[in-house]
């Protein structure tokens, strides 16, 4: 491949990169130092779809649908209080 180095055009290899390289169904290509890489693919929450009532969160290495954590988004507070999370459960204070 022809580049251009310090103002003069050089021939020099190719550089293989992901572009290069198919990899099979449940392999991801990663650059390895210089080299492509067909890998297991590694699973995220992209791959999962929870149950209403569950969010997906990444545990170690894997995606868990685990049950959604109540927050002051879910609920609505009337006039003269505030919504304060106490003790992981949202509540209405004055």
């Amino acid at each position: 491949t022809c580049y251009v180095v310090d103002t003069s055009p050089r021939c020099l290899p190719h550089r293989p990169s992901c572009n290069d390289l198919q990899c099979p169904k449940g392999t991801t290509c990663y650059m390895v130092d210089t080299s492509p890489k067909c890998l297991p693919h590694r699973p995220s929450c992209n791959d999962l779809q929870c149950p209403k009532g569950t969010t997906c969160r990444m545990e170690d290495t894997s995606p868990r649908c685990l049950p959604h954590r109540p927050s002051c988004s879910d609920l609505q507070c009337p006039k003269g209080t505030t919504c304060y999370v106490v003790d992981t459960s949202p509540r209405c204070l004055p």
